[in-house]
């Protein structure tokens, strides 16, 4: 079984003030990477409407090593890695024309009914056939907890809109990095780059709710550290952690 690849060109609707390819970009790619090579392997979206159930972006590491600057080509690669505990593992690195390694991520997936919103399992995504048991990065991503001795600031709220939500009918995973880097310091967003980005998805949001966002910011000589928390109706429905 090959990896899934794509070829692309790093646009300027891509890039940031600093010419550089966005994080939020970043996921962009992966989530439509993900999407076509599940299709390929027979367990994409329209395999999973027939038998009524979905993906569910769970959790996700991303480790940046270069980022890729507006006009440099690229390719993505990504492969699923089977089943681990609750989850279904997927993998991805995008590299430079010379294969070098810019950007890697592991995400863990979940698969629910979409009647009764319950964890439902599914034996053929442990197949050899489908699985490429290879780390972008070794470890899988890890649940997210608050350091103790600081205290959660108050962000400010968003109101769920038509713009954050996706073909699920409820907020993309993406929207919520979004709203997470917009409440980052301008400072540190415009000129630390982000190093790495973990994320834990706890609960879904959809259109009209309003999401109460709490930030942690941690400085040391090493870099930023900025921890963001969202809540609907005061439980948590995802977590952020941003590494400068």
């Amino acid at each position: 079984m090959e990896k899934y690849s794509k070829e692309s060109i790093v646009t300027c609707y891509e890039a940031d003030a600093n010419k550089l390819l966005r994080p939020t970009a970043m996921l962009d790619l992966m989530q439509e990477a993900a999407n076509a090579d599940a299709t390929r392997l027979g367990f994409g979206y329209d395999n999973m409407m027939a038998t009524n159930t979905a993906w569910v972006l769970s959790r996700l590491h991303l480790r940046v090593n270069k980022y890729p600057k507006w006009r440099d080509e690229v390719k993505l690669y990504t492969w699923h890695k089977g089943a681990f505990k609750l989850f279904y593992l997927r993998d991805f690195s995008l590299k430079d024309n010379e294969g070098n390694s810019l950007i890697d991520a592991t995400t863990s997936w979940l698969i629910i009914d979409l009647n009764t919103r319950r964890l439902s399992r599914n034996a053929e995504l442990a197949d050899e056939n489908t699985c490429i048991k290879e780390d972008a990065i070794s470890e899988p991503a890890d649940k997210i907890t608050l350091p103790q001795e600081c205290e959660l600031e108050f962000a400010g709220t968003h109101k769920v809109r038509w713009s954050d939500i996706d073909t699920n009918n409820h907020v993309n995973n993406v929207k919520y990095v979004v709203w997470a880097l917009d409440i980052v310091d301008y400072e540190d967003a415009s000129s630390k780059p982000l190093k790495e980005l973990f994320v834990n998805f706890d609960s879904e949001v959809l259109a009209g709710q309003e999401v109460e966002l709490y930030k942690i910011r941690q400085s040391t000589e090493e870099g930023t550290t900025y921890y963001v928390q969202g809540k609907v109706d005061g439980k948590q429905s995802f977590i952020i952690k941003l590494i400068f």
